[in-house]
């Protein structure tokens, strides 16, 4: 077959996919936080106002994320204004959820985008490479299907803002980093490349739960690495020198710098009002790791059946080295499982909370799954340029079959928001400033609203909107 119309067949099947994934976000209910993030609440207004959390250092101060400044931020900014530009095409209501989807698509085509280019390691998007590479990404993100378990764009719009749109920005960190020092390229010699790293490196700090744990563990590799490559018949204090003179200078101040403001951010972090209801100790935490990592590998095979598709892949790869590069991914596998196992050791000391009661969820081993996304679809891509002939043939089988099991896995489910975007319209449309819902579903809520003082900020919200022409309050049956 021509490669021309193989190529427009990859491009076609990336575009279907990407579609499918705008509707599914699209028919996601909103959230309970949406509220008190953009109206916003009194404890989030602090947060603005207090960007990188001076106010705990000068006055002991105690509130609500004191270090995720730029994720509040963010998605105040965003649904301030994006669902009245769109209010422009559409009614108030539908602006919401199509303001919603857009978000998540982005934010999912972004983490794509940046995991191919770390795969291919080429800075042109328009190529081959790339293609193949999308294609073999896209269907695994889950909007339903296996999203419990190794979800990365959550069916809240909130989380998405606040783990996924952060390791995007994580991601874009580090990418020039790796090119260089993987790919062999020199992007860090380039000056406004250097400023642009060393701002965004302020953003990824202040940003999301989960970031300065991820940055110190990779800060920690980082040394490793560098220190195993030192040479060994020196004393063990010139080893250590060696390690901060043989590291490239930039690279070496952006790592001390990124890894200073993660420090600072864990500690007004403590200071963080969500965790000082704390019920359990540390030593309870951890005592729950591994029912956790085995409600993740057991309760769905979606966890097991990837771990299982990768372990085949590296098999592969180990039968068949044939060059450096294969070696070297190999060896970055290895890194990577060794991240994955010290982010879990570190993980319960970030904190506990109720609705996570093992530690080990979806959201917070982000960071692990797009990793072993990022083995499957790297080894999934050498393999597919190492085989010829009927090997290939049986391995483009191979991956086809994958494709299609996480393709069918993630079902449509497009009535997820009907109910209470149906809400909505009568709140819209009532004359009254209470209104009495008889729909048996969350309204921009986690629960019912039994009480319609508790509906107070999501009045106001729906105001903002265009979605009332006043603040109401709401309340439904128990």
């Amino acid at each position: 077959m021509n490669k021309k119309y193989i190529y427009y067949f990859l491009f076609a099947a990336i575009l279907t996919d990407v579609t499918y994934s705008f509707l599914q976000h699209y028919s996601m209910p909103l959230d309970g936080d949406l509220a008190g993030g953009i109206v916003p609440a009194e404890d989030v207004k602090r947060i603005l106002k207090d960007p990188f959390g001076i106010s705990v250092i000068t006055e002991n101060a105690i509130y609500p994320n004191p270090n995720r400044y730029f994720a509040h931020w963010a998605f105040y900014t965003f649904f301030n204004n994006a669902p009245q530009l769109i209010q422009n095409f559409v009614t108030p209501i539908d602006s919401v959820y199509i303001s919603a989807a857009i978000a998540k698509t982005c934010i999912q085509l972004l983490i794509i985008v940046l995991l191919a280019l770390y795969i291919i390691g080429r800075k042109n998007l328009f190529n081959s490479d790339f293609l193949i590479t999308t294609t073999l990404l896209v269907p695994l993100f889950q909007t339903n299907g296996y999203r419990s378990y190794m979800g990365i764009i959550d069916p809240s719009i909130t989380y998405t803002f606040f783990y996924a749109l952060p390791c995007a920005l994580l991601l874009l960190f580090y990418l020039p980093f790796f090119f260089d020092s993987y790919y062999g390229m020199t992007l860090m010699k380039k000056p406004i490349l250097k400023t642009f790293v060393f701002i965004l490196a302020i953003i990824v700090v202040f940003n999301g739960a989960l970031n300065p744990g991820i940055i110190l563990t990779i800060t920690i590799l980082l040394i490793a690495n560098a220190f195993f490559k030192t040479d060994t018949n020196l004393l063990l204090y010139k080893r250590v020198f060696q390690v901060f003179t043989n590291v490239p200078k930039t690279m070496l101040f952006c790592t001390v710098f990124v890894s200073l403001l993660s420090l600072y951010a864990i500690y007004i972090g403590t200071n963080n009002s969500i965790f000082l209801g704390e019920t359990i100790s540390l030593a309870e935490r951890y005592s729950r790791i591994p029912k956790g990592l085995m409600n993740i590998v057991t309760q769905k095979m979606a966890i097991s059946i990837f771990l299982l598709i990768i372990s085949i892949n590296i098999y592969l790869l180990r039968r068949n080295i044939v060059n450096e590069e294969i070696n070297r991914s190999l060896r970055l596998f290895s890194w990577i499982g060794l991240f994955s196992l010290l982010y879990i050791i570190f993980l319960p000391l970030g904190g506990y909370k109720d609705y996570r009661p093992y530690i080990l969820r979806y959201d917070t081993i982000m960071p692990i799954t797009i990793g072993l996304i990022f083995i499957y679809a790297k080894s999934s891509f050498q393999l597919l340029k190492l085989f010829e002939g009927k090997r290939k043939n049986s391995y483009i089988l191979f991956i086809a079959l994958t494709t299609i099991i996480f393709s069918y896995a993630d079902k449509p489910e497009f009535n997820k928001n009907k109910c209470e975007a149906m809400a909505l319209e009568k709140i819209s449309k009532s004359n009254t400033k209470i209104v009495y819902i008889e729909n048996d579903c969350t309204i921009l809520s986690w629960t019912k609203i039994l009480d319609s003082e508790k509906s107070t900020l999501n009045g106001q919200l729906l105001q903002i909107w265009n979605i009332a022409n006043e603040s109401k309050k709401y309340y439904q049956n128990k």
